[in-house]
């Protein structure tokens, strides 16, 4: 196990990957670049020609059945739970406590993808507690200590269809899977295949 703690707002991340080189908000693995915050997030998505679409959730209330359909073009969702889903305006919600929340996006243009995911009660208040995030067939658990806490994910190998998220432990089967402010990056391939390769060229120099 390998984690990747950022004091400064209180996110831990915890993956079961190989291959690590840490930096200051973000770390590279085999296929992932993880980062903690939302600036970085912006920036490196902006380095590679690319653009962050951004979804609120603001025209969202009441519930909804799961297979909602939201957004446009390369950042067009559509979100699933077991269950249906529940909204309030600027936070998407699981209608039942303890369930997966997902959101899958048909573009091939998604290679980064980020959000403040959290836990919330059944009045929509922070739960806190520990969230797993799935993306890319990787799973991640972290502390959202509140409901703005970031957590972003870029693809060096293939472009992201989907973010699965959901309470994690025991305590999770009363809260709620929840996400605000949701961050879609879209990126040109060729900039994340030559990422991918510098990423390969950091670790294969961190072994040496």
């Amino acid at each position: 196990m390998t984690s990747l703690i950022n004091n400064s707002k209180s996110t831990l991340f915890v993956a079961a990957a190989v291959a690590v080189v840490s930096f200051a908000s973000a770390r590279v693995d085999a296929a992932l670049i993880v980062v903690s915050n939302n600036v970085v997030f912006d920036s490196i998505v902006a380095s590679m020609n690319g653009s962050v679409l951004h979804e609120d959730f603001d025209n969202y209330d009441g519930f909804y059945a799961s297979g909602l359909a939201g957004g446009s073009g390369d950042s067009s969702w559509v979100a699933t739970a077991d269950g249906g889903l529940y909204a309030i305006p600027g936070i998407m919600s699981t209608n039942l406590a303890g369930r997966a929340l997902t959101l899958s996006f048909a573009s091939d243009n998604v290679f980064a993808l980020g959000g403040d995911f959290f836990n919330t009660d059944i009045n929509f208040g922070d739960a806190g507690g520990l969230v797993e995030l799935a993306v890319a067939g990787v799973s991640y658990v972290y502390s959202a200590a509140s409901d703005t806490d970031f957590a972003g994910f870029l693809s060096t190998s293939g472009s992201i269809d989907s973010i699965t998220f959901v309470p994690f432990g025991p305590a999770g089967a009363s809260t709620y899977a929840s996400a605000r402010s949701v961050s879609v990056g879209v990126i040109p391939s060729p900039a994340v295949l030559a990422l991918g390769a510098l990423a390969g060229v950091v670790t294969r120099r961190r072994r040496n």
